[in-house]
């Protein structure tokens, strides 16, 4: 049993909506950043307000009672709900199992928590599993900030809520902080609402303090809920930033939402004559799930990043970034009924070009994004590619096919004038490479700064870059040779000139980058930097081969021996004396590894991509061997032991996830692995 309590207290439950709020928490609930919270919402340019954090529950039975939550403080946890927990679980949605101690079956709870998919809407479900008639006692505990702040100690003492109950019933309340006017209303569909305040002074947040962050944080219960839960009831308690005017159909719309998620097999749902919940749950490291039901999991996962219009890149902290949309839109079109999302965020994007590229950030409270990249850009040309494939799969007319390619090659030809005329930035070189300006060498993925000091400098032309770059020339053809075969005579369209060139002439110069067993990782002039980083095997993964076989074998190979890892690739050869082992510290300390050595999730797509372009896709050992590379998230998945993928790992012994915990595009990256796999399934795989 302590081993899976273990994995769940460290690994976190994420519910996301589709105006970028969340949930947030760990296994056992206690809040360990202050980012955690019952509920966070989303607003416009991906702000997001801190509301509640959590739920202070008393429950009362025959003269007994107990709490089943926790607030963590400096030198203690109290009030010690945790020990009550039974077990939880992270997915389908964060649902745990309270007992009184030693647990038993004759006081047993189970809460649920869900979020609406369209609005700031959390959803906590109380239900009566034991044999007792049960008072609860609860208190929200409410934060009403800005996601990213804390409210200082005596924050409380000098600012007094707003506070009404009953208006829509007694079963209701309605919150709100005058400083900011941000607001929360609390309803139940069984209980009344009284008026109570209490101030739980100085909760910590040890999580947020060893990331170099404040971690003292005061929050404040302003109301009391009491309701009576009889054997085998349910009540349902709903908290939101704006009126509720139906709440049972809000219930409804919640639950039908979940309803067709798949559960894992030990979830609890009642008992027959005599049997024992808690006897049947698992705790001995079992699969709680099929490995299709698995599947059906992860696409759950993915759909966590989706907003009406774009992708996060990672919950709790990050907004919307255009490179990680780019390179996490392709396993959307995986996804049943995904390709119309994917189009429209590809569409939204093609709107926002400026002098070529699309926007890298959109960044909370400010309209216009930032144009900081050049390889975000180049990832659009080919994911252009795809949505206009995609699209035109689904039409059922010639005419209404050649429209969304010449959509796309309109777009893809404003992108390559645009770069062909750059030369602030960077600038297309006689030998046809792109090289970026020493200003501009934050401009990849390595983009990590301090002061704006790039920590991964790659001015010059990086190899990752110009393998993009002629990818997207070789994709511009590709994208008329689809239209032509489309559009009748008159309509068909010609390339442009200097595409047929320019491309032949980067594939010749990018044999420059080709030094001893590896590529190099940038050209600064003609020299070669002989860093050993991933970036050479991304531009061997990429779907037009500008290497030879040989070529890519050998990167393969170096990045097998040096870089890969059970939970990713390694930003930099430990061999370098510039290797950082261990992601930690503050922001300062944390950004000088991210790129140095810190282990990525998101480059095993690349790697299990090349894989299969140097070994062929009908090697006999496809599936044991890419299983093993990403065994870790699909055992921890099927096990109940996470619910998303991090955004990194220490570059040396990596085991506990780092930086963000829920990132799109390293769950994009298992997903199109798990994709990938799927024409090789073994008929026994379950």
């Amino acid at each position: 049993m302590s081993n899976y309590f273990m994995e769940t207290q460290h690994h976190e439950w994420i519910q996301t909506n589709r105006v970028g709020g969340y949930t947030l928490g760990t296994g056992n609930l206690v809040n360990q950043r202050k980012y955690h919270g019952l509920l966070i919402g989303g607003y416009e340019n991906f702000e997001r307000r801190h509301l509640l954090a959590s739920l202070e529950e008393r429950l009362e039975w025959r003269g007994e009672e107990m709490y089943l939550d926790s607030n963590n403080y400096a030198h203690c946890i109290y009030p010690e709900g945790f020990l009550h927990l039974v077990k939880s679980w992270l997915r389908p949605w964060p649902t745990l199992l309270y007992s009184s101690f030693p647990h038993n079956d004759a006081i047993l709870v189970k809460k649920e928590i869900m979020l609406h998919r369209e609005a700031n809407i959390v959803l906590v479900r109380y239900e009566n599993m034991g044999h007792h008639l049960l008072h609860f006692h609860l208190r929200p505990k409410v934060t009403l900030r800005n996601h990213h702040q804390v409210n200082p100690p005596g924050t409380w003492d000098e600012e007094k809520l707003a506070v009404i109950n009953g208006l829509a019933g007694p079963g209701s309340c309605h919150i709100m902080r005058p400083s900011n006017r941000i607001k929360l209303y609390g309803y139940a569909l069984d209980g009344t609402f009284d008026y109570e305040t209490i101030i739980y002074r100085n909760v910590f947040y040890p999580w947020e303090v060893s990331r170099g962050y404040d971690g003292h944080c005061d929050m404040i219960a302003p109301v009391r809920l009491d309701f009576v839960l009889p054997v085998g009831a349910v009540n349902y308690v709903l908290f939101s930033d704006a009126p509720v005017d139906d709440l049972d159909s809000v219930i409804q719309t919640i639950q039908e939402q979940y309803a067709a998620r798949p559960k894992p097999i030990d979830y609890p749902t009642g008992s027959g004559e005599g049997e024992s919940i808690i006897a049947l749950l698992d705790y001995d490291g079992h699969d709680l799930y099929s490995y299709d039901d698995y599947l059906r999991v992860l696409a759950d996962s993915l759909r966590d990043f989706f907003t009406r219009d774009d992708m996060i890149a990672g919950y709790p902290w990050f907004g919307v970034w255009g490179r990680d949309t780019m390179f996490s839109l392709g396993a959307l079109f995986d996804i049943p009924n995904g390709h119309d999302l994917a189009w429209n965020i590809l569409t939204k994007y093609a709107s926002h070009l400026n002098r070529g590229l699309i926007p890298n950030v959109f960044r909370e409270h400010v309209a216009e994004g930032n144009f900081d990249s050049l390889d975000a850009t180049l990832w659009f040309v080919l994911l252009l590619y795809k949505g206009a494939k995609e699209m035109a799969r689904h039409e059922r007319t010639q005419k209404a096919q050649s429209a969304h390619w010449r959509k796309a090659i309109t777009t893809t030809r404003a992108v390559l004038r645009g770069i062909r005329a750059e030369r602030e930035r960077f600038c297309l070189r006689a030998d046809g490479l792109l090289e970026l300006q020493p200003h501009f060498a934050h401009a990849t993925w390595m983009d990590a700064r301090i002061e704006d000091v790039p920590l991964t400098p790659r001015d010059g032309a990086p190899v990752e870059v110009n393998a993009l770059w002629y990818n997207a020339l070789c994709f511009y053809e590709k994208m008329i040779e689809k239209h032509n075969e489309a559009a009748p005579a008159g309509k068909r369209i010609e390339a442009e000139k200097y595409v047929v060139k320019l491309k032949a002439q980067v594939k010749d110069s990018f044999g420059k980058f080709i030094v001893d067993d590896y590529l190099a990782d940038r050209l600064v002039g003609d020299e070669p930097d002989r860093s050993i980083r991933p970036n050479a095997l991304i531009a061997c993964s990429l779907p037009f081969e500008i290497v030879s076989h040989k070529t890519m074998r050998t990167v393969l190979h170096r990045v097998e021996r040096e870089l890969l890892t059970p939970y990713g690739i390694r930003t930099l050869a430990p061999s370098d004396y510039r290797f950082k082992k261990k992601y930690f510290g503050s922001q300062v300390e944390r950004d000088k590894a991210y790129h140095q050595g810190s282990v990525w999730a998101w480059l095993l797509s690349p790697y299990a991509t090349l894989w299969r372009k140097v070994h062929g896709d009908n090697a006999p050992n496809t599936w044991e061997t890419l299983s093993r590379v990403i065994c870790k998230f699909r055992n921890g998945y099927r096990k109940g032991h996470i619910a998303s993928v991090a955004e990194v790992w220490d570059g040396d012994r990596p085991h506990f996830p780092k930086g963000c915990p829920a990132q799109a595009w390293s769950v994009a990256a298992i997903y199109h692995i798990e994709r990938m796999l799927q024409s090789c399934r073994p008929a026994e795989v379950d």
